[in-house]
């Protein structure tokens, strides 16, 4: 066989090894579950009607439970975030149902928040239809859908401005959140579930 035609052989062969060697996952946010195609996203919907049965219960208990209010919710945000303490803490007026608490210096905090998925709203309904739909968000951003200590998380990133964020259903009730500058991976090391076995008394 001539020199040239082998050179040739040798070249296709590099070609398809090269075409095989994908992009490795840097960490375990890269192996989330992948935005949802248009067929998926019918399944997806089957399958939240189909499960809609066994969990109207649970939406009908939150809907007839009356929620904390954000004053009530202040005193369970963590005392710390990743050795940062509590800068800040906000209460929303007019009937919320959530508290925040920034940590940190103000030009780079990190904001936890509380939300109660009790009453009217259907925080809780929404957060897992979301997980289960797997959408994507605007350009340049990403949501991670990824289960992690036996908890369904999404996790929102913006790299171009360097802020993520992770949220997370507590106790079938409460709405976690975690935003700041460092990857979801990191934020969801910071979560205090100690802390938040003080909500444990709601159920």
């Amino acid at each position: 066989m001539p020199m040239k035609t082998n050179v040739i052989y040798l070249l296709i062969a590099l070609f398809l090894g090269a075409c095989q060697d994908g992009p490795k996952a840097e960490n375990k946010d890269d192996l989330g579950q992948p935005a949802t195609s248009v067929v998926e996203m019918a399944k997806a919907k089957e399958n939240i009607q189909e499960q809609e049965p066994s969990n109207k219960d649970v939406w009908k208990a939150l809907k007839s439970t009356t929620p904390l209010s954000s004053e009530q919710l202040l005193p369970y945000l963590p005392k710390m975030i990743n050795g940062h303490k509590m800068a800040n803490q906000y209460a929303y007026p007019g009937g919320g149902q959530m508290a925040t608490g920034g940590y940190g210096p103000a030009d780079n905090q990190y904001n936890f928040s509380i939300e109660d998925g009790a009453g009217s709203k259907a925080i809780v309904k929404n957060f897992f239809n979301s997980y289960k739909l797997r959408l994507q968000g605007p350009v340049e951003t990403k949501y991670i859908f990824l289960e992690r200590d036996g908890y369904e998380t999404i996790a929102f990133l913006q790299p171009k401005i360097s802020r993520n964020q992770i949220s997370f259903i507590y106790n079938n009730r409460f709405r976690i959140s975690l935003e700041g500058p460092d990857k979801a991976i990191d934020l969801w090391s910071y979560i205090d579930f100690e802390n938040l076995k003080q909500l444990d008394q709601f159920n």
